[in-house]
């Protein structure tokens, strides 16, 4: 939104007053008060045969709610269910080390009830040293780096690890979600979403889901492998490298916004320059056996990634604001 405040103050007075228009018209004073209001909703024939024989009843009927029990939540809020017991346990064990800048080793059994680890204890060292460095060894779960905005994060699979990591899921769903700033390299395949809402964060994968780079701004993914289907859509900022093995890439993006270029030619050197040190730089954090492959084949696998960009962008000028805040 470019507006003013003021504009803004002034368009959700309107969007305000024709809520309450619409609620008087259906004779109700608030929006809770048509909770459960079936009896206001109409069941539309439908556009063809098969949604006209849909029925709708089991999920329209509300008489099986007793008339003296609410329809809607009637606390302020609803307790989460991981009581974020290991990330307290964790804080005051390295409190100590954490004020003295002493470091140490400390050792936890995490399972997949544990939500956010990490998170805490990277507050407080933030709070008090600045950017996290955080390394994992084994698989990590959804919204890893999940509004992250500094410091690095390197997650590679444990030593002897038998599996192809451009082959195998090392983190889940959606994450990176919303990055302002950070580094995440991640030795192995990323879920769907990987770098959604992304605006300043650089990520190197070695693959990912369905709607990478979905609504991403700023910042750089580099994919070292295959990616699923809606790549780019929304993506207005940013960049990013997508190693294309079977040249079908172009099938599975989101073109309204996007476009693609071979770093291949004369005036995307630079890019592919850029692209070379990427690599290089995540081989050195994970030791990356498909990254290492990459490198000793650069000349002829550099021919195999598109450069993805936002339509608007300038290919000259992508690469500055990289160089002005490297992650």
């Amino acid at each position: 939104f470019i507006g003013a405040p003021e504009l803004l103050i002034n368009y959700f007075t309107f969007v305000a007053k024709e809520v309450r228009e619409l609620l008087a018209l259906l004779g109700v004073k608030s929006i809770p008060e048509l909770i459960g209001r079936t009896d206001l909703l109409k069941v539309l024939e439908g556009e063809t045969v098969r949604q006209g024989k849909l029925d709708l009843t089991p999920i329209l009927r509300n008489d099986l709610v007793p008339a003296d029990k609410p329809t809607h939540c009637q606390v302020s809020r609803n307790e989460p269910f991981d009581k974020a017991v290991l990330n307290q346990k964790m804080v005051e064990d390295m409190l100590t080390a954490i004020d003295s800048k002493s470091g140490g080793s400390f050792h936890y059994e995490i399972t997949n009830c544990d939500r956010s680890v990490g998170a805490r204890v990277s507050g407080e060292i933030a709070k008090r040293h600045g950017n996290l460095h955080m390394y994992i060894e084994g698989d990590a779960n959804d919204y890893v780096g999940k509004g992250m905005a500094g410091g690095k994060l390197v997650i590679r699979p444990p030593n002897g690890s038998p599996f192809k990591s451009q082959e195998t899921a090392i983190i889940g769903n959606t994450c990176l979600y919303g990055a302002t700033g950070g580094k995440l390299v991640a030795a192995g395949t990323a879920g769907e979403r990987f770098g959604v809402r992304n605006s300043g964060a650089h990520a190197v994968v070695e693959g990912a889901g369905d709607h990478c780079c979905e609504y991403m701004t700023g910042g750089s993914i580099t994919v070292l492998g295959r990616t699923g289907h809606n790549f780019g859509a929304g993506m207005t900022g940013g960049f990013a490298f997508v190693l294309d093995e079977d040249n079908d890439f172009f099938d599975r993006i989101n073109p309204e916004l996007i476009e693609l270029h071979r770093i291949s030619s004369e005036a995307t050197e630079s890019h592919r320059s850029h692209l070379r040190g990427v690599i290089s730089d995540y081989v050195q954090e994970t030791g990356s056996e498909w990254g290492q492959y990459i490198l000793d084949n650069f000349d002829a696998m550099s021919r195999k990634f598109w450069l993805v960009k936002p339509k608007a962008a300038s290919l000259e000028n992508l690469l500055k604001s990289t160089r002005a805040n490297p992650a």
